[in-house]
């Protein structure tokens, strides 16, 4: 039984409905744009007779309703969308990057993508950097300071849409944000952490900073996984390394060196793997504790395949370009439909499951 052959209705009811709907949707775009919704059709369905100034109008006014249909070629303006992360040096920032450059390349011509990188250590000046675009949007890979959500909110107010990726800005009007649970990410970490552990033994907490939402919520998310899952582990220490490789090296090799009992295992949230590699390699701990990091790289996965690293937890760079780049084309009426979910799920990777030449060996 279809709709229109349905009990108390007319052959074609459920169709006038449909079409009464649409109607209302062209006249609330004719109203804003100051035209007839004769010319918003003819407009919207390329029928012609309308003049390059008027099919302007129309076309803005329907980007600004948010129509739900894919706007005209011919009428498209040029999008300029700038992405700009705060982190150049590590493998995954540049893992990020090439996802970018790969999507851009299967884009329209009239979308141009532009790659930039600010001084994360400078986020007045990153916000400064933000301000100062000549993009129609933004994608933003930033930490969660002042500055830059301040920027995050002039901008939006000024037109021009602000997707946040990787690590969120929830106190900022950003339009979305693009990227895994990352409490989630911790709690995955300390079930695994918990149920692999092979010895008695406290854990070490590792992670970048705590001015990225992200890497809090990681430790959060392991603090609390592991007081459910074994509450007997104890953690003795977290160490806030920034990613500095020698420092953070430094910072470990104190904690594992210290009296009492041996560690049993290391969660980094953090880029730093190969400082602790390092470092559980000088105090004779490598391959006998536990190790979970992030980011699936040529170093996380040579150590997962040496059996250094027991569990890498990825967060689907190609993934999030993608997807904050489909989160804008729809905004600026590039594309149609439902709007997917701008969630990306996290992939953990073993020894057993590194796809071959990850490592940097031929495959």
């Amino acid at each position: 039984m279809t709709e229109r052959d349905g009990p108390g209705s007319k052959p074609g009811a459920a169709e006038s409905v449909r079409s009464l709907r649409a109607r209302a949707r062209l006249a609330d775009v004719a109203r804003l744009a100051d035209v007839g919704i004769a010319t918003v059709d003819r407009v919207l369905n390329e029928r012609g007779n309308v003049s390059p100034a008027t099919a302007r109008k129309v076309i803005e006014a329907a980007r600004q309703l948010a129509l739900p249909r894919t706007l005209p070629m011919p009428y498209r303006r040029g999008l300029r969308v700038e992405v700009v992360m705060a982190r150049r040096e590590t493998p995954f920032s540049e893992r990020l990057s090439a996802a970018f450059l790969r999507v851009a390349s299967t884009l329209d011509r009239s979308v141009i993508v532009q790659r930039n990188f600010v001084d994360e250590a400078k986020p007045r000046e990153a916000a400064e950097h933000m301000l100062a675009t000549h993009a129609d949007a933004l994608i933003l890979y930033g930490q969660e300071d002042v500055a830059i959500v301040d920027a995050v909110t002039r901008l939006t107010s000024n037109g021009v849409p602000v997707v946040t990726m990787v690590s969120d800005l929830p106190t900022s009007p950003r339009l979305a944000y693009v990227g895994i649970d990352h409490y989630g990410a911790g709690r995955s970490a300390a079930f695994f952490m918990a149920r692999m552990v092979r010895r008695a033994g406290p854990v070490i907490v590792l992670t970048h900073s705590y001015a990225y939402r992200a890497h809090a919520q990681r430790v959060s998310g392991f603090r609390d996984g592991l007081a459910d899952y074994n509450p007997t582990i104890p953690i003795a220490g977290i160490v806030e390394g920034r990613d500095q490789q020698m420092q953070t090296e430094q910072m470990m090799l104190e904690l594992l060196r210290k009296p009492g009992d041996e560690v049993a295992g290391i969660y980094n949230t953090g880029g730093a793997n190969r400082a602790v590699e390092r470092a559980i390699t000088a105090v004779g701990l490598a391959n006998k504790i536990v190790f979970i990091g992030h980011e699936l790289t040529v170093h996380s996965a040579r150590m997962l395949s040496a059996g250094v690293m027991t569990l890498a937890i990825d967060q689907n760079p190609e993934q999030q370009a993608r997807k904050a780049i489909d989160v804008l084309l729809r905004r600026f009426g590039y594309s149609t439909g439902p709007a997917e979910s701008s969630d990306v799920p996290y992939t953990i990777f073993s020894p057993e499951n590194v796809p071959p030449g990850s490592d940097g060996k031929p495959s």
